[in-house]
């Protein structure tokens, strides 16, 4: 009978033991998550910006790129429509793009492309005697920084129901870049991580916000001021961003991302009307687009168009390591179907073909665009967007390295004309909005808008050849 008591007894406690170390267990988990809560770090209280709504797709139009039907040979005779498959923005240039079903198009480009750049400060030796040295400030991308494809971007914009009060509703939005944390991460970061993500192997990620168009007060309040900076060969101006605090606090941190030393100075830059460039070459007729062309922080023109089938036909001529190609790697803003590859490469103009069902409210009015040049490509398309690595073929035998790709098969199938001699072969379309069409849509008091869905209907047909038109209208 006491032995029998005895191991009741010591069940029982067993039993308790368990119960009281899993609500211990329970306790601290609780007490973590709080802890989480009300300390959270900048990549938990910055992802989701209050009173207001993210900018993007659900799931993207892309997911099915790689297969077959949207691969039409070059040559092919077809007799179907050729339809807008994808809308792509890159709000901040050179970094992770938003994919979008509609998109509203001006003279500069599509609203928030390349809105923002980040320039690096550069030490230049102005007096060899001295050596005194003064600095300027250049972009930078993918080209030397391919980890900037990484760095994921958001755009938030206010809504019907948004606070006024909200410093990011009176801005008109903001824009969020999330990046992986370069640093060891603290436990709190890691269960934090673990909290949002709901996975124990999640990198810890920062992000940051910026606002969209910082009010007079909030420029004051935290000296926000032009600055002068160079892409590629030409200056431009933008509003520095990287005295507000919630940019400058991140700032170095960035830095150790993207490998920039710590003495070197980074910034993140707005376009502004002031920014915008007037187009100096491979122009389109003013009799088509009613004014010079302008653009901001991209490249040279406004809108870029790319075709699924030259990507499709292009993959194709690639080793068999670097196969399939992600079209994503050319950075376009619209992505086409029912073309035979290449054919694109002859068009002069095209109109767009608004669906009968829209998204929303836009003018009714057809959007017509010249097209300009071909696209020359750089080394960007050799960078895989999910790593932010340099891609390159199996290296030959005795060989360390691999060549780049896609670049080394697009020097050799893709280089079909010689107007630019710095191109690593052409790919896609370079295109200009035409004035009559935004001239319209403001009259009607409707934005001009292009969406997934809508149809392109070839105008004009010719021949391109980078630079050929001069530099002057």
């Amino acid at each position: 009978m006491l032995i029998r008591l005895l191991e009741c007894l010591h069940g029982a406690l067993e039993t308790s033991a368990v119960v009281y170390g899993g609500m211990s267990l329970l306790f601290l988990l609780s007490l973590a998550i709080t802890v989480v809560i009300q300390t959270g770090n900048t990549s938990t209280t910055l992802r989701k910006p209050r009173h207001m709504r993210k900018l993007g797709v659900s799931k993207s139009n892309m997911a099915d790129q790689y297969d077959s039907e949207f691969g039409v040979p070059e040559g092919t005779t077809t007799n179907g429509p050729l339809s807008i498959k994808a809308i792509y923005i890159h709000p901040v240039k050179s970094c992770g793009p938003i994919e979008l079903d509609r998109a509203l198009l001006t003279k500069s480009g599509f609203l928030y492309d390349r809105f923002f750049a980040l320039a690096a400060e550069v030490i230049e030796t102005q007096d060899t005697s001295t050596g005194d040295s003064g600095s300027k400030w250049q972009f930078i991308s993918q080209r030397t920084k391919p980890s900037m494809s990484r760095i994921k971007t958001e755009l938030w914009l206010p809504h019907e129901r948004s606070n006024t009060n909200d410093p990011l509703v009176q801005a008109g939005g903001c824009v969020v870049l999330t990046f992986p944390d370069p640093d060891t991460s603290s436990w709190i970061a890691r269960l934090e991580t673990i909290f949002h993500t709901g996975s124990i192997s999640a990198t810890p990620r920062i992000s940051f916000i910026a606002p969209l168009q910082p009010t007079p007060a909030q420029i004051a309040q935290s000296q926000v001021k032009p600055k002068t900076f160079r892409i590629h060969a030409r200056d431009v101006t933008g509003l520095d961003l990287g005295t507000i605090p919630s940019v400058s606090a991140v700032l170095p941190k960035l830095k150790r991302f993207l490998g920039i030393p710590k003495t070197q100075g980074l910034t993140l830059l707005k376009c502004t009307p002031e920014s915008l460039t007037r187009t100096d070459r491979n122009l389109a007729p003013l009799e088509y687009i009613g004014s010079p062309a302008t653009h901001g922080y991209t490249d040279q023109q406004p809108i870029n168009i790319n075709s699924l089938s030259s990507v499709h036909a292009t993959s194709a001529l690639l080793p068999i390591e670097n196969q399939p190609l992600n079209a994503l790697r050319f950075r376009a803003n619209i992505w086409m179907t029912g073309a035979p590859a290449y054919a694109e490469e002859t068009w002069k103009r095209y109109r767009i073909l608004p669906k009968e069902t829209s998204m929303g409210p836009r003018a009714d009015v057809a959007p017509t665009l010249s097209v300009v040049c071909r696209t020359s490509r750089c080394t960007i398309p050799n960078v895989d967007p999910d790593t932010g690595t340099f891609e390159t073929d199996r290296p030959l035998p005795g060989k360390k390295k691999g060549k780049p790709q896609p670049s080394t098969t697009l020097v050799e199938h893709r280089t079909v004309e010689t107007g630019n001699k710095k191109a690593l072969g052409y790919m896609g379309m370079h295109c200009v909005p035409e004035d009559r069409d935004l001239v319209e849509a403001a009259r009607q008091g409707a934005g001009l808008y292009v969406e997934v869905g809508d149809t392109i209907e070839v105008l004009e047909r010719g021949e391109h050849l980078y630079g050929s038109t001069g530099n002057d209208y």
